[in-house]
């Protein structure tokens, strides 16, 4: 029996680094717009690099500069032999409306989700706009929420309460995980498809991840946070951060230079790594 060599964490978060370096050097190279976001961009102001318990790397990007970046890899993917785009339009299996862009050298083995070849990844989410005034953003965002909400549940392989807190939306949980099921993955990537781009970033007082929405009124931006950028230190790199990250991560997290309490301090995602 073959036995695989299991990646740490901290051998993991090298891998993304190289990998959102990479990604860092062709936005800028084609002077496309890119930000550190979420608990990347956490990383970067608290700690000059990784959260020590995070496994993963999250940036954001505008559509218009999203898709240029993709078609820059469509063109030039003999360029980067190790690496592999992750999307719906590429992956018939690909669960997610985002891009990862991943490490073929590696395998990731998720703990409730089917094997679609990916390996070490960083996620790359694109913004749309939303709207001029919040109550339109907040409208309309509750559409991609539902869909991407359904999509995901139709994906996983079997059912669990996960991060849901809430009472009343874990006995909503099991019935709404049926329904996803039975609706499936397919329809509501074509149904959310045509969000992408819908709303022009540009123009828009609001923004956000329409196709990916899952933190409501927290994951609606004014756009003039984004509208500038700085550079800051992570690990042995710099990237480009908000130069209002303050107004952005405050806005998501509250008092996002607090640390959580010790038992909370673990990553997100359910996957073990492996070395091909």
């Amino acid at each position: 029996m073959e036995i695989k060599k299991e990646l740490s964490i901290g051998e993991t978060q090298q891998i993304s680094l190289e990998i959102l370096h990479e990604v860092s050097l062709i936005c800028e190279k084609l002077n496309l717009r890119y930000f550190l976001m979420y608990g990347t961009l956490i990383g970067a102001i608290r700690h000059k690099g990784y959260i020590p318990w995070d496994d993963d790397v999250d940036i954001m990007m505008p559509r218009k500069d999203y898709n240029q970046l993709l078609n820059y890899f469509y063109k030039n993917m003999d360029k980067y032999s190790h690496l592999e785009i992750f999307n719906h339009d590429v992956n018939p299996k690909y669960p997610y409306m985002i891009t990862r862009i991943s490490d073929n050298r590696y395998e990731i083995d998720m703990v409730n989700e089917d094997r679609y070849g990916m390996g070490v990844f960083i996620d790359i989410y694109p913004f749309d706009g939303l709207g001029s005034t919040l109550e339109e953003a907040k409208r309309y965002a509750k559409k991609g929420d539902l869909l991407s909400s359904i999509c995901y549940q139709s994906t996983r392989k079997h059912f669990k309460i996960e991060t849901t807190t809430n009472a009343f939306k874990k006995v909503l949980k099991f019935p709404f995980y049926c329904f996803s099921k039975m609706l499936g993955k397919d329809c509501c990537q074509k149904k959310l498809k045509r969000f992408e781009g819908e709303k022009d970033y540009d123009s828009s007082k609001y923004v956000g991840c329409i196709v990916w929405l899952s933190g409501g009124q927290k994951d609606i931006f004014e756009r003039k946070w984004f509208d500038d950028y700085i550079i800051k230190p992570y690990e042995q790199y710099e990237f480009r951060v908000p130069k209002e990250y303050d107004k952005i991560l405050s806005h998501i997290y509250g008092d996002y230079m607090l640390l959580p309490p010790v038992n909370e301090r673990v990553g997100h995602h359910e996957y073990k790594v492996y070395l091909k």
